[in-house]
């Protein structure tokens, strides 16, 4: 038995998702109470704390110091149905016939995240012209997928948790109230990174174990990156005092390079265990490389002033993200050896295309100032698909997001303005029939090797592909955000 060629690509498999942090690739939402209330159409506007994301330049406006806690609740949703499909493993099958099945739902039951927190503090150090910051927030998105092991997505994913928290500083400055520039510097740190899926180790010829397989094993990786550098820089412009324009990117193209721990686990324990070693000395440690997008956000923000008074704004951002980055997940073993049943492999440097593309995102949201101490706000956003329909996954909702939020804030006392916002981020579903599905099995030790044509060693109903597409069906998913925040404001 091929087992052998069988721990590459099982090590290979267990980065497919790693990272996702699902909704659009790695984030999803707006993070910070008084953003989320404009669905994100914040880089004009950018004038609280937040700004160390949104756009640092921003901060040149601030009066004094002030610090800013907040944290961001959600129940991320995700469904899928896999086809209908014909069961070539049945014991019944032939090559030419197979009875047909049917599979439930299967749906994320890791729904609640009740943790993303932010906290920054800024001040101008008595600078007019001059803004300051610093903090450590959350990356916003959905840090955890659970689904069941005899579900039909078993050999896409069956679980996945992943934590990314930025640490910030940021700097600003000002030409009096005509224009303004900035920058943050951003350290990543990535604390989890965990991942596992189903791989089919079947090594026989002319099979295809499409629904379940007894040689079925789960491959794992365990991680954490203890820091990765990052920057945004941002500017704003106001010709007139009603009309501001903000222009803001991230612009280092990064990579998170995590140490992870792997191991490859056969379901039935009746089979044995998968040693891996290095130097002849079990070790387990990998590394998983996954490149962050550039990205860059245009906004323009009208103001409708009586006397100096903002009574309401509305503003438009256009924002588009560098997907394309992430042609594939590297996983490097560093010469990791496998061993199972006698035969070993070098496990070397593995790469995994995902085919994402380049995303653009179009957000519109206002404020209105119904009095000098409250304030209402909604918004509502549109974003392309990072993934092509062919390759949709439950690792991450991957498919165009549409949504829209509401919110507030009150100031009391003078000093502390309290924020809430509600936001929902929903993809719109997926379709997919197994024809057009470009997601295959891991089969790693199928005797049917490129350009699987051979019917003497590949299935006959999948000549043409290394195995059977899994990933055909229905894709459904919706997130609920719920932001709170308290700025306190010190001084007069």
């Amino acid at each position: 038995m091929r087992f052998s060629v069988a721990l590459t690509t099982l090590a290979a498999a267990a980065t497919l998702a790693a990272p996702a942090l699902a909704d659009g690739g790695y984030y999803g939402g707006a993070q910070g109470a008084r953003a989320a209330g404009r669905s994100g159409a914040f880089v004009a506007r950018a004038d609280d704390p937040t700004a160390v994301l949104y756009n640092p330049a921003g901060l040149a406006g601030i009066s004094g110091p002030m610090i800013l806690f907040g944290n961001r609740f959600s129940y991320n949703g995700y469904d899928y149905k896999r086809a209908d499909t014909l069961n070539w493993g049945d014991p019944t099958a032939t090559q030419t016939m197979a009875p047909a099945i049917s599979f439930p739902q299967v749906s994320n039951s890791a729904t609640a995240q009740p943790l993303d927190p932010l906290f920054v503090y800024a001040n101008n150090f008595g600078l007019p012209n001059w803004g300051f910051a610093g903090g450590v927030l959350a990356a916003p998105g959905t840090s955890r997928l659970d689904f069941p092991v005899g579900g039909g997505q078993r050999y896409m994913m069956l679980s996945r948790e992943a934590v990314f928290l930025d640490g910030v500083v940021s700097a600003a400055w000002k030409h009096h109230d005509t224009f303004g520039v900035g920058a943050t510097a951003m350290w990543i740190v990535v604390p989890r990174l965990d991942y596992s899926l189903l791989i089919d180790g079947t090594p026989f010829v002319q099979t295809a174990n499409n629904v379940s397989s007894p040689l079925d094993m789960i491959a794992q990786t365990k991680g954490w990156d203890p820091f990765t550098f990052n920057a945004i820089v941002g500017a704003w412009y106001r010709p007139v005092p009603f009309l501001q324009f903000g222009v803001a990117g991230q612009v280092v193209p990064a990579k998170v390079k995590t140490r992870s721990k792997l191991s490859v686990t056969p379901l039935d324990t009746t089979m044995g265990e998968v040693a891996l070693a290095r130097d002849g000395f079990p070790k387990n440690d990998v590394n998983v490389i996954l490149p962050l997008p550039l990205m860059a956000r245009l906004g323009a923000r009208y103001r409708h002033l009586s006397v100096a008074r903002e009574i309401f704004d509305v503003e438009l951002d256009v924002e588009y993200e560098t997907w394309s980055r992430v042609n594939e997940f590297v996983l490097d073993t560093n010469n990791l050896v496998g061993t199972f049943q006698g035969a070993e492999v070098n496990l070397g440097r593995i790469g995994i295309a995902k085919h994402w593309q380049d995303t653009v995102a179009v957000k519109l949201g206002g404020d209105v100032a119904v009095t000098e101490r409250l304030a209402l706000r909604a918004g509502g956003f549109y974003e392309s698909a990072v993934a092509p329909n062919a390759y949709a996954n439950v690792d991450f909702p991957g498919g165009a997001m549409v949504g829209g939020s509401v919110g507030g804030s009150l100031l009391m006392y003078g000093h502390f303005e309290v924020s809430i916002a509600y936001q929902l981020r929903k993809m719109l579903d997926i379709n997919l029939a197994e024809a057009d599905a470009r997601v295959y099995q891991q089969v790693p030790a199928s005797a049917c090797t490129p350009p699987y044509t051979d019917p003497n060693f590949c299935h006959t109903q999948f000549l043409g592909q290394p195995s059977p597409q899994i990933n055909a069906g229905s894709y459904r998913a919706i997130s609920h955000y719920l932001s709170l925040a308290l700025l306190v404001r010190f001084g007069s």
